[in-house]
């Protein structure tokens, strides 16, 4: 493996931006289970 060094606001910012993808995937997975089990309504 290898180490590399980043500005400590870089890797803030890395981190921020990987909670947010972790999050958009579970509202996803969350909508693409509602929609399987019909819990969707049209607006």
């Amino acid at each position: 493996m290898e180490t590399v060094t980043i500005p400590k606001e870089r890797y803030e910012r890395l981190k921020e931006r990987a909670e947010l993808a972790d999050d958009a995937l579970l509202q996803l997975k969350m909508g693409l289970e509602d929609l399987r089990h019909g819990r969707v309504s049209r607006i």
